[in-house]
């Protein structure tokens, strides 16, 4: 009994030695456009690099990093972007929300920094969604490495 405590504290403590060597994990949060007729305490107001644009977003995010299946680096003439393939419910949603919202801006934050605001003009419903913003090929790159090792874990657990 004394043999499988230890044992049992032993790889305890193991397990959670690891989670220590991780990488830090990239935030990516996409904030819908919200009226503001609404109280202030409902929306947040944010200026987005680049664009000169002034916008009030929803205080919660619609979609997240978990939300992405994976992410690839894509370059383009202004600079690397980032295609996101979402998983099964985030291009569901996805879907729905640019079905919905044609017309208004979808806010990306990365790091807590807004980075793009993509103009709502067309439905996407493929659940790939191109992410070009106020980010380097450094920042690209550690967010696609970051997104796809979180989304292998995730997918390791099932």
């Amino acid at each position: 009994m004394q043999t499988y405590k230890l044992f049992l504290i032993g790889c305890l403590l193991a397990s959670g030695c690891a989670t220590f060597d991780e990488k830090e994990q990239t935030t990516l949060r996409f904030h819908e456009q919200t009226s503001t007729s609404l109280p202030n305490k409902l929306y947040r107001e944010v200026a987005v690099p680049k664009t000169g644009l002034t916008l009030q977003v929803e205080r919660f995010p619609v979609f997240t990093e978990r939300d992405i299946a994976a992410a690839e680096i894509y370059p383009t003439a202004g600079g690397p972007a980032i295609m996101l393939r979402m998983e099964p419910n985030g291009g569901m949603r996805l879907d729905e929300l640019t079905t919905r919202s044609r017309g208004r801006y979808l806010v990306i934050f990365l790091d807590g920094r807004a980075v793009a605001a993509w103009f709502m003009d067309k439905r996407i419903n493929n659940g790939i969604f191109l992410l070009e913003g106020d980010f380097s090929e450094e920042e690209a790159k550690k967010v696609v490495e970051s997104i796809n090792r979180a989304s292998k874990k995730r997918n390791a657990l099932w």
